[in-house]
């Protein structure tokens, strides 16, 4: 269902904010108990997931699958239990008149008895000179089904943990090389680092990134190693030192709104876990709306 006034009002028993895999579930959950419940969702239903190209941790697939197979059967699941879902971002959550109202960007308005908040984290960020100039020109913050814009190119992943060193092993497919610089050791686990020193043209630099060169473009990045400044030339740069829960999402937060997936700050990022703690979401929302009786 899409709302097509901007001062539409709309009553639901649930309103999800967030159509990644925690957001999906919830709203299988909540759809197939009988609740009338919506997605609100800024792009495409599946989220992150959806774009990455082979999934090997999901229960169910023994080979394997890829994200935008398994988010497409996930939708198509919840849908048939009769998931409503809005096109739009949403901005706010608050209470009034006994309903919570969430606000989309464009001033539609959805009122509900409860309200999941799955919209996933917001990436961090450097703060250095050059990172927000060259955001979207070359500074990304790594989409898997980007990388073959790289061909033949030398990139940076920068950041240790378990995203950072999948998207450099992803990257090495076409990148001619990948520069990953970590402040300190990698904390990814042993099947990916086994992976990561397979890959002959992925180069691990160890110190942090201070400044990103460009005019229009990325076309270099200068790491501070041992107090001395080195000049890496690069096309882009993936920034991914790690994720947090948007502001107005922390805010949200009160008895009948609920937070489930990546937005909880937790840092199990994986598709299973945050379809789990979606379920338990909309477990904890019907309570909810049993006890407003």
């Amino acid at each position: 269902m899409l709302l097509s006034k901007p001062t539409e009002t709309h009553t639901w028993d649930v309103v999800i904010v967030g159509g990644g895999p925690a957001g999906i579930a919830a709203g299988l959950q909540l759809a197939r108990a009988g609740r009338r419940t919506t997605l609100v969702e800024r792009a495409m239903v599946g989220g992150q997931a959806r774009r990455l190209d082979h999934i090997e941790n999901l229960p169910g697939w023994p080979k394997g699958v890829s994200g935008r197979g398994v988010m497409r059967l996930w939708e198509r699941q919840a849908r048939r239990w009769g998931l409503g879902t809005v096109t739009g971002d949403a901005v706010s959550v608050r209470k009034s008149e006994g309903a919570f109202k969430v606000r989309l960007a464009d001033g539609r308005c959805l009122s509900a008895g409860a309200v999941v908040l799955a919209p996933g984290a917001c990436f961090k960020t450097l703060g250095v000179p050059g990172e927000r100039r060259l955001f979207g020109k070359g500074v990304t913050h790594g989409a898997f089904d980007d990388a073959p814009r790289w061909s033949h190119r030398v990139v940076a992943v920068v950041g240790g943990g378990e995203t950072a060193v999948h998207q450099a092993i992803h990257l090495a497919r076409w990148a001619r090389r990948v520069e990953l610089i970590a402040r300190g050791p990698l904390r990814a686990h042993d099947l990916l680092l086994r992976r990561l020193r397979d890959c002959a043209n992925v180069s691990v630099q160890s110190g942090r990134v201070v400044r990103i060169l460009g005019k229009n473009k990325v076309c270099a990045v200068v790491v501070r190693q041992d107090g001395q400044d080195r000049r890496l030339g690069v096309s882009a740069v993936f920034v991914l030192i790690g994720a947090q829960a948007s502001a107005w999402v922390r805010r949200s937060v009160r008895p009948g709104v609920f937070v489930a997936g990546d937005a909880r700050g937790a840092i199990e990022r994986q598709v299973a876990v945050a379809a789990g703690d979606g379920m338990a979401a909309a477990v904890r929302a019907m309570r909810w709306l049993q006890e407003q009786r």
